[in-house]
């Protein structure tokens, strides 16, 4: 099928997919289109849907918009206007100096507005170069220009004697403007000028808005969010730096979760106290975003964002539904005075970052939960099955050293009877504690079952994963936090001499396992 691409960044449309963006560009719904191609509307909707995603948009109105933007589609001619000049104001202009030159600047871009005509009777005015760029008629001689149509005739020589002469020359249906009338006319475009600007500023800011909520929506990681919100943050209010904190609940303190623009020794402080009255508790309080220009004017000094060289803070709460989710900075290292659309814009992202965070956040807590033992908080043994199938195959590629640790807790069926099952539990939950602490960072501790734990160590040799197992056991054998004392058994299996496969090692560490058990148990076996 032929498509149609205009350039190496232009989406690639085929030429069904541009004739129905052409109907939708006006005003057909999809069942007019369907009727003019002698299709069902459900046809032309899948098109469309194909389009949306080749323009990454999600509506029919920027799929339009993006096309025209593209070069793929033109621009409808707005309504009114004809063939050129028709429905502008056509001006001639005389007096091609510095504010003949500012006047040409001001008038190229404006839709309304066709520059006819120029004139000045120095050949070396700066205007007459810039006129003829803009393809715009030039002479020396305004007299021999008076001729041509225009609607408004604008002297900017300030000379008496030419006003006098126009008055004279010009016909009684167009007028003239000079003097002051001419230095409003100016004053009245630039600002209209400034207008269209800050309006195409603040298109492409709420447009970088509404990709960002593309990019977070496929973003399942609080620390991926957190960076992308940063990134986004700092672009839209112009600031070399920002950060992200957390609310924990559980301890009601403040966590670092992403940072931009500080150095290390910021990103090392990643967690914080709310102190009554500090800042972090000030902005905690306030229902939008909160800006400090100067720091160093500020009651709050901050000794952590003074050492960094902060001086101005724009910051908010994440809220949702009332709850707390946590704050986002945006920073500067000189004194700012936010924009009142930065603080509005700003405000709007923190909506996103809010709902964004709370979304993520919650995502994650399942997904932890799905792969946690709800008693212990150790890994479940569908997890850890999975983590030592990727672990063998590592240790394939790289000849790396891998073990294997199970272990089973010494007559626990007699506790349990003797003392109860919630005795029972509380010494599942000391064992987990103490296998979690004698574990390296880089092992995967699992509550396998029942009684029985499993701990996965990989870049070990056999006889460091000996040594703390003996070193683990023996912390269990020395707690005294129960009825009377728990000790375990347990068997160490390694990666290949033991066996080549996930399945085979924890086979051959629970047999070592039994066999502790066989020999007068709180033991570890090894072979």
């Amino acid at each position: 099928m032929a498509t149609m691409q205009k350039g190496n960044n232009t989406p690639s449309l085929t030429k069904k997919e541009i004739e129905i963006l052409k109907w939708v560009q006006e005003g057909k719904t999809n069942e007019e289109i369907g009727l003019i191609l002698g299709r069902t509307k459900w046809t032309v909707k899948f098109h469309l849907t194909n389009v949306m995603k080749k323009l990454d948009v999600a509506s029919r109105t920027q799929a339009v918009s993006h096309a025209i933007a593209y070069g793929i589609l033109p621009a409808l001619r707005p309504i009114g206007t004809g063939e050129k000049g028709v429905g502008k104001l056509r001006i001639g202009l005389i007096g091609c100096g510095n504010g003949g030159s500012a006047m040409m600047e001001l008038l190229k871009d404006n839709p309304v507005v066709e520059l006819v005509w120029v004139a000045d009777s120095n050949r070396k005015a700066p205007g007459l170069k810039i006129a003829k760029k803009l393809n715009v008629e030039t002479s020396t001689d305004y007299v021999s220009m008076l001729k041509k149509k225009v609607d408004v005739v604008v002297n900017v020589t300030g000379s008496r004697e030419i006003s006098e002469e126009l008055r004279q020359s010009v016909p009684t249906d167009v007028e003239i403007m000079g003097g002051v009338s001419a230095k409003i006319m100016v004053e009245l475009f630039e600002e209209r000028r400034k207008r269209m600007e800050e309006r195409q500023k603040m298109l492409k800011e709420h447009e970088a808005l509404y990709h960002l909520g593309l990019v977070i929506e496929s973003i399942d990681s609080v620390n991926d969010a957190g960076y992308a919100i940063i990134d986004y943050a700092t672009k839209l209010t112009n600031t070399p730096a920002g950060s992200l904190a957390l609310f924990d609940e559980k301890n009601e303190d403040m966590v670092l979760v992403a940072a931009k623009g500080f150095s290390k020794q910021f990103k090392n402080i990643d967690r914080w106290e709310i102190r009554p009255g500090g800042l972090t508790s000030k902005i905690l309080n306030q229902d939008g975003p909160m800006l400090i220009p100067d720091l160093t004017d500020h009651e709050e000094q901050n000794p952590v964002l003074l050492r960094e060289g902060v001086k101005s803070i724009l910051a908010a709460p994440l809220t949702v539904e009332g709850r707390i989710i946590g704050i986002l900075y945006v920073n500067d290292f000189k004194p700012k005075n936010f924009r009142v659309e930065d603080i509005s814009l700003f405000s709007l992202l923190t909506v996103y970052a809010g709902l964004t965070i709370d979304r993520v956040k919650s995502l994650e807590e399942t997904r932890l939960l799905s792969i946690t033992d709800g008693l212990t908080g150790l890994h479940n043994q569908r997890y850890m099955m999975e983590k030592l199938q990727g672990e063998v195959h590592r240790s394939k590629r790289h000849g790396s050293p891998l073990c294997v640790l199970m272990l089973d807790i010494d007559h626990f069926k007699k506790y349990n009877d003797t003392y109860g099952h919630l005795d029972g539990n509380k010494v599942l939950k000391t064992i987990s504690r103490l296998i979690q602490k004698n574990s390296r960072g880089t092992d995967t501790t699992c509550r396998f079952g029942g009684e029985e734990f499993c701990i996965v160590m990989p870049e070990v040799e056999k006889e460091g994963a000996i040594a703390i197992a003996k070193r683990l056991i023996k912390s269990i054998e020395s707690d005294k936090s129960h009825h009377r004392k728990v000790t375990m058994s347990g068997g160490v299996s390694s990666y290949p001499k033991d066996g080549k496969t996930h399945m085979e090692l924890i086979k051959a560490a629970d047999k070592r396992l039994y066999k502790a058990k066989a020999a007068g148990r709180n033991k570890i076996v090894c072979s």
